[in-house]
């Protein structure tokens, strides 16, 4: 099971922001002594249920804003560190997206056009929805260290959530209200994300950044049984099989067995099924001019109006839309 790293600072932090850490554990389910160690170690549910646990045991909406304000919050990891010595905002967001993965659940999708930066945030695992407390945290991680980087102060220019947020005080943190939308996403203007970092230093880029690829190229030697479940159904989804029979056929065990394993790496194989096929449709719609009707064969779906709604709820919005907006 894939383990992220945090810093084991954290519980200091919360404990400085009036925040008990042991009532976080307790409620997170989470062994006692966890933020006592130097580095903590959690699971994607794991990480989660923490975020979810604070938000649990507190009343102060602008929580989020002030646990990412602390002193040195850069230090609290080497990707973070890396990202806050580029050379200015663009590059920062560009090397957070990069390194994300190796210090949490989530992963950075960055769109440019020619005035504006977006940064859509989701999780590894794509149905599990995230909380409104961490999107918050992140995009006020995001403009702190911007502000931080360049000693001005940047702000937003829009941000959409899949939840509504009418507090007025975290609004009035990012200087706008946010927009009720199909995904969590921040926008920066360019112009902005040009100013250079005062914080720039090659030194520690060159120094950091190998060790970092490193940990990246381990991180994606991924023997789970959900990768070996993708990989399969990639090879024989063109043949029209897709059970979960089949799937354990292919593996040379039994289906209970397969189920089991992937109850350990808390998925199931209906997630796995429809990932694969998520990242299956994008990779034909974006590389090749194949029709909806054979894409939807290629994905074992007896009805291509059954696939269209599937991707209609995979990425909120319509195949011949993805394909124009990512063309």
């Amino acid at each position: 099971m894939e383990k992220f790293i945090i810093d084991g600072r954290y519980g200091k932090l919360l404990a400085a922001n009036g925040i008990q850490p042991q009532a976080v554990l307790a409620k997170a389910n989470l062994p006692m002594d966890t933020f006592a160690h130097e580095y903590l170690k959690l699971s994607e549910s794991e990480y989660f249920a923490m975020i979810s646990a604070i938000n649990e045991v507190t009343d102060d909406p602008l929580l989020p804003t002030k646990l990412v304000a602390s002193d040195h919050i850069e230090t609290f990891s080497p990707p973070i560190f890396v990202a806050y010595c580029s050379k200015d905002g663009k590059h920062f967001l560009q090397r957070l997206a990069h390194y994300k993965k190796l210090i949490g659940p989530v992963t950075y999708q960055i769109t440019e056009d020619k005035n504006t930066t977006t940064i859509s945030l989701s999780t590894l695992n794509i149905h599990e929805s995230l909380p409104p407390f961490f999107v918050k945290g992140e995009f006020a991680f995001m403009v702190q260290l911007l502000a931080k980087a360049t000693k001005k102060v940047i702000k937003p220019l829009k941000i959409t959530t899949t939840f509504s947020e009418n507090d007025t005080s975290i609004q009035d943190y990012f200087g706008l209200n946010f927009t009720l939308d199909t995904s969590n996403a921040i926008t920066f203007s360019n112009h902005d994300l040009q100013i250079p970092f005062v914080s720039e230093n090659t030194s520690i880029l060159e120094y950091l950044e190998p060790e970092l690829k490193k940990r990246l190229a381990d991180l994606d030697i991924d023997d789970s049984y959900g990768k070996r479940v993708r990989n399969v159904l990639v090879e024989i989804l063109p043949r029209g099989e897709f059970s979960i029979e089949d799937v354990a056929r292919a593996l040379g065990i039994s289906k209970r067995t397969l189920q089991r394993k992937l109850k350990e790496e808390n998925t199931n194989f209906q997630q796995q099924l429809n990932a694969t096929r998520e990242m299956l449709a994008k990779n034909y719609l974006l590389n090749t001019s194949m029709t909806t009707d054979d894409i939807a064969f290629l994905l074992a779906y007896q009805e291509t109006n059954s696939f269209l709604r599937a991707f209609n709820t995979w990425t909120g919005t319509s195949v011949q839309k993805y394909r124009e907006q990512h063309n």
